[in-house]
Formats: C-alpha cells, sequence, structure tokens
C-alpha cells in the first residue's frame, strides 16, 4: 500500500509489538535463570491472536523479529495465515540485566522502576548492558531496515525496553522520555516514517499510536505498568 505525505514524501508506516506475555518466575518463585528463553504464557498466546485478528486487514509486507523466543512465537501467531517470512534480527533483543546483580536484588522497586535513571550518563539495566550502547545498537539497526526501501508496512515484533527506545528515536527524545514510555505485553504502537521520493533519506518520523493493547484498549485491566507487573509476580510468589 502505497501511501503519500502532503509534500510529496514517501510515507512508510511500521507497526511496532512489543510480545505477548511471559513469567520470567518459575515455581518456586524465584526469577528464571535465562530469561532470554522463556516461551509465552497461555495468555500470551491468546493476547498474540487476538491482536493479530483485530489487524487483520494491515498489509504487512514485511516482518522482522528479536531473536528472541518470546518475539519469534508472538510473530507467529500476530502473522499467522499471512504467507510472510518472518526475519530474525539479533539487534532488536531486549536489554539485559546482570544476573548475579538481578539475583541480589531484594528490594523490589528495584525491578518495578529500574529504567528510571536510563538516561543518566553510563546507567546499565540492574548491573548489565549499558542504555547508551544498546540505544545505538537499536537505532542504527532501524535505520538501516529503513534504508531498505522494498517495503510499505513493517511488522516489528520486538521488546518492552527495545521499544522505548524505537519510541525515543521517533519522538527525537532519545533516553531522555524512556521512564516515561509503557509497553504492556502485546501491546502495538504505529509510526510513520517519510521519506524522500527519490533519496529515502528520513524527512519526518511520526507516532500515531502508542501502547495500544487489543485485549484492553482503555487499559481497564492495565493499571500496573509493565516492570511493576514483573515485580507484582515475584512477590506474589515470596509472600505465597
Amino acid at each position: 500500500m502505497l501511501r503519500t505525505a502532503f509534500d510529496g514524501s514517501r510515507r512508510r508506516r511500521i507497526y511496532l509489538f512489543r510480545h505477548g506475555d511471559v513469567s520470567y518466575v518459575d515455581d518456586q518463585g524465584n526469577r528464571v535463570a535465562d530469561s532470554t528463553v522463556v516461551p509465552l504464557t497461555q495468555w500470551g498466546r491468546e493476547q498474540a491472536t487476538m491482536t493479530g485478528k483485530a489487524l487483520a486487514n494491515i498489509p504487512f509486507d514485511r516482518a522482522v523479529v528479536s531473536s528472541f523466543p518470546r518475539s519469534v512465537e508472538t510473530a507467529d501467531l500476530l502473522l499467522a495465515g499471512r504467507g510472510i517470512d518472518i526475519e530474525q534480527n539479533s539487534n532488536f533483543i531486549e536489554v539485559r540485566s546482570d544476573n548475579g546483580h538481578r539475583n541480589e536484588v531484594t528490594d523490589l522497586n528495584e525491578i518495578a522502576y529500574s529504567f528510571k535513571d536510563a538516561a543518566k550518563p553510563g546507567a546499565r539495566y540492574l548491573g548489565g548492558d549499558s542504555f547508551e550502547e544498546i540505544y545505538a545498537r537499536v537505532t542504527t539497526a532501524l535505520e538501516l531496515l529503513i534504508a531498505e526501501d522494498k517495503w510499505e508496512t513493517l511488522a516489528l515484533v520486538a521488546h518492552g525496553g527495545v521499544n522505548r527506545l524505537v519510541l525515543g528515536w521517533a519522538f527525537g527524545t532519545g533516553l531522555a522520555g524512556f521512564p516515561a514510555i509503557d509497553q504492556h505485553t502485546c501491546c502495538f504502537n504505529i509510526i510513520d516514517i517519510d521519506v524522500h521520493p527519490e533519496t529515502n533519506a528520513v524527512v519526518r518520523k511520526i507516532v500515531r499510536a502508542m501502547n495500544v493493547t487489543a485485549y484492553d484498549l482503555a487499559k481497564e485491566g492495565n493499571h500496573l505498568l509493565s516492570l511493576e507487573q514483573i515485580a507484582a509476580r515475584l512477590q506474589k510468589k515470596v509472600l505465597a
């Protein structure tokens, strides 16, 4: 589907998804040893299927996902029956914590609000990845995708932290707005990218929608932030 802006720019569209619901807590109430390999929960699979049905008429012509299983599984369900090849790109994997530091956390507020200092120079996520370095990695990969001009409507399935970075890039705020953006499981964001029709250079970026959840449009069931939900699950297991 070709779109043209008022000034003649070519308007391309990205649907940016977060993966469906997962559990980072094992049956003993501990954080899982390796969060990169967790699968979707049953609810996560239902979220992805529901979202795919809600967007059934969207003419996706390319799909890119992070290489983590939860993103791949979400994309498979979202795009079921479309016949679109799903490309894995490890540059869109989630911001990772240091496992040793993470397991030593006793105050769950550190998890619930662990993105609050993302914009501070040298800040790291729970002792792990540098926010500045991951921002550079994600935005470079995104700009390479945009430079490939053989798509008009892209499905990009990634993670809460990665999506915040992409939205910060689109807003032009970088890491400054990172703590103020939330991403619920299997939400989607719509970002239009206007490019010059001849050079393909980016002319403007427009965020058309953010953190939309097909299963809860008004956020009546989502009063907790996404990281607060993780902390709440940990707390529930500890108190059980």
